[in-house]
C-alpha cells in the first residue's frame, strides 16, 4: 500500500514538472518569435528587479524580542520585510493604474 502512495506522489511531481517546463517553454518561444514583446518583457522584468532591490534596501532586519522564541533570524526578518514592501508597492501601482485608466476614459469623452 505504501508503495502505491509513493508512486502516486512521484507521478504527481512528474506531471507538475512537465506542466511547468511546457508553460515556460511556450512562453520563451513566444518571446523569441516577437521582438517587440521581448523588449516589453525585459522592461517589465527590469522594473520588477528595481522594485525588489528598492524593497530590500528599505527593509529592516530588526527582530523584536517577542519573536525570538520562533527562531527568526535577521535575514529572515529582512526577507519578510522585503516581501511586504514589494507587495505594498505593487498594490499601489495596480490601484494607481486603475485610477489613471478610469480618469483618462472620463476626460477623453
Amino acid at each position: 500500500m505504501e508503495n502505491l502512495i509513493n508512486l502516486g506522489i512521484i507521478l504527481t511531481y512528474l506531471m507538475i514538472a512537465i506542466a511547468a517546463i511546457t508553460a515556460i517553454g511556450f512562453g520563451i518561444k513566444k518571446i523569441i518569435s516577437n521582438k517587440e514583446n521581448t523588449k516589453k518583457t525585459l522592461y517589465t522584468l527590469g522594473g520588477l528587479a528595481i522594485i525588489l532591490l528598492f524593497s530590500y534596501i528599505l527593509a529592516s532586519n530588526q527582530v523584536l524580542s517577542s519573536f525570538e522564541k520562533y527562531n527568526i533570524t535577521e535575514s529572515i526578518s529582512k526577507q519578510v520585510g522585503m516581501g511586504l514592501i514589494t507587495f505594498y508597492l505593487l498594490l499601489l501601482g495596480a490601484i494607481g493604474t486603475i485610477i489613471y485608466s478610469e480618469l483618462s476614459k472620463l476626460f477623453s469623452k
